[in-house]
């Protein structure tokens, strides 16, 4: 059985339905490719809030699913350096990796061992 990923995406407020659908498509895509079953996407829908990732760390460490996806790290945070920190507490709360879809040069190179070829 393939190991379950959660995906988190951020509905910034230039996204419609329509966006959120194709991102929740690129991660089932993305989950399937790199070898998990993607078991549900947490939606945070109200600007500058964190409900939605609240409950996928919350969810995540309660049942033991150590890898979260998301589509770029603006999903995350939008200022980089807050994004990095958001990346950072998913990881050491659930012991896990936060992989990218769309990964930039700086994710690509500080984080090697989180390749598609590595994935559990």
């Amino acid at each position: 059985m393939k190991p379950p990923i959660y995906g988190y995406v951020r509905a910034l407020p230039d996204l419609d339905d329509q966006a959120v659908s194709y991102l929740h498509d690129e991660l089932a895509h993305f989950a399937v490719a790199a070898g998990f079953t993607l078991a549900g996407v947490f939606v945070e829908r109200r600007w500058l809030h964190l409900a939605a990732w609240d409950a996928l760390v919350d969810h995540c460490n309660q049942h033991e699913v150590r890898n979260v996806v998301v589509p770029t790290s603006e999903h995350l945070h939008t200022l980089p350096a807050l994004s990095f920190v958001m990346q950072s507490v998913i990881e050491d709360v659930i012991g896990g990796c936060v992989w990218f879809v769309h990964p930039d040069t700086a994710e690509e190179l500080s984080c090697p061992s989180r390749s598609r070829s590595t994935a559990p």
